[in-house]
């Protein structure tokens, strides 16, 4: 049976909580970082985050819920974390790097855990194509740490 109302709700929410958490990962990882081409790739995945996390809002609006309008608890220590191993590791683009591969990994696992539940065909679709914007910046990050 199709997911819908209030699961649909929350799994669209539980989704825009992890946009908000990368939006805000990629900035900060952007203002820590000195590579000019880390810059631009966290720059970039932070405006396709913010676009994607418009999409689940109108998503979550659509299906008679109410978008949420923060991230994850666990998201700030990440992006705390990012910070503090940057400090300790000298402000060093591959300690930043290996925490964005971090962060988008557990993305890359929240949005197939959330494919694999059976969800109306236009959210699927949607859904994996945020999916494969975090692979392709995954393969990205894995370029700069290589």
């Amino acid at each position: 049976m199709t997911l819908s109302g209030d699961k649909l709700v929350e799994l669209l929410n539980e989704l825009l909580e992890t946009c908000y958490d990368g939006l805000e990962g990629f900035r900060t990882a952007a203002s820590t970082v000195t590579s000019p081409e880390a810059i631009v790739l966290f720059q970039s995945r932070a405006l396709r985050i913010d676009e994607a996390a418009a999409e689940l809002y109108t998503e979550v609006r659509q299906h008679g819920g109410q978008p949420v309008n923060h991230g994850h608890s666990e998201a700030r220590m990440h992006r705390g974390w990012i910070h503090v191993r940057a400090a300790v590791a000298a402000r060093t683009d591959e300690a930043v790097l290996a925490e964005v591969q971090r962060g988008e990994e557990e993305a890359a696992r929240r949005y197939r855990k959330a494919l694999s539940r059976d969800l109306p065909e236009d959210i699927h679709d949607l859904l994996a194509d945020h999916l494969a914007a975090i692979e392709q910046s995954l393969a990205n990050v894995k370029g700069l740490r290589s």
